[in-house]
């Protein structure tokens, strides 16, 4: 009986740290100035990816759009095309460890007041710059 408690006490405990992992989604928010006409709009957060995917989706106030990581290291070459990017169907792009990006939205706002929009994003660590 003792074996089986500690058995079950282990199991319990091992279970208990697999769930414990590292998070790496996080929640970006993009704020879209007033009267912005710019073909897109990019966070002030810097991501970079944990592994070898990026993958973004739709957040709160955000519709069909495209989106695009662009790199914050000027030598850096871009690489990244826009992706159309839709709530639902998430857009993924291949990363390279340890490369900065911001992430765009293309994303309008004719009216007076600043919008706010946020992006869910997973596969990264965020720095603020």
């Amino acid at each position: 009986m003792k074996k089986l408690t500690a058995f079950v006490f282990v199991l319990v405990c091992v279970l208990g740290l697999v769930g414990c992992g590292k998070n790496d989604t996080y929640t970006i928010r993009i704020t879209v100035p007033a009267g912005s006409t710019e073909a897109f709009v990019y966070s002030e957060e810097e991501i970079s990816a944990t592994g070898k995917k990026i993958t973004v989706s739709s957040g709160e106030g955000l519709g069909d759009t495209e989106v695009l990581l662009s790199p914050v290291n000027e030598t850096v070459e871009a690489g990244y095309t826009a992706t159309y990017l839709t709530p639902g169907m998430p857009a993924t792009f291949d990363a390279v460890k340890g490369e900065w990006f911001r992430i765009g939205v293309s994303v309008q706002n004719d009216t007076d007041t600043d919008k706010t929009v946020y992006v869910e994003v997973e596969g990264v660590e965020v720095r603020i710059e």
